[in-house]
């Protein structure tokens, strides 16, 4: 890991949690391989949620395979902010990303209803957004 992205995450640890998320920005879209790989790597759900964060900030259409697997994570803040992540780069990809998943969530028992309900708005919120694009 290269050592600026090292020394951003420990701020984060220690509270620094502004330094470290805009530092990470600052490094630019470059930085979402090294990124990505440290979520692998990382065992803290904290830390895991603010690499979600930092990688869809980005808004690089690159990051939706990585988001799109979040959906599916143990941790409910990671699939939450990977769900934000993805509306916020709405597109057809997105949309079917999310259809997807939906199909999956309402398959699995009922403690994960909420998400399949948030699965449902980020739909509408997707969809609308392509229907004001496709109205321009």
């Amino acid at each position: 890991m290269s050592p600026l992205i090292s020394d951003y995450l420990q701020c984060f640890r220690q509270g620094e949690v502004d330094s470290a998320f805009f530092g990470l920005l600052d490094i630019g879209s470059k930085a979402i391989p090294e990124l990505v790989l440290q979520f692998q790597q990382e065992q803290d759900n904290a830390i895991r949620e603010f690499l979600v964060e930092v990688i869809w900030q980005y808004r690089q259409a690159s990051a939706i395979p990585f988001l799109a697997e979040r959906l599916y994570d143990p941790a409910p803040a990671i699939r939450r902010q990977a769900l934000n992540g993805l509306v916020t780069l709405a597109s057809p990809q997105v949309l079917e990303v999310l259809t997807v998943a939906k199909a999956h969530w309402r398959l699995q028992a009922k403690d994960t209803e909420a998400f399949a309900d948030w699965l449902d708005e980020a739909i509408g919120q997707v969809e609308s957004t392509q229907d004001n694009i496709s109205i321009k």
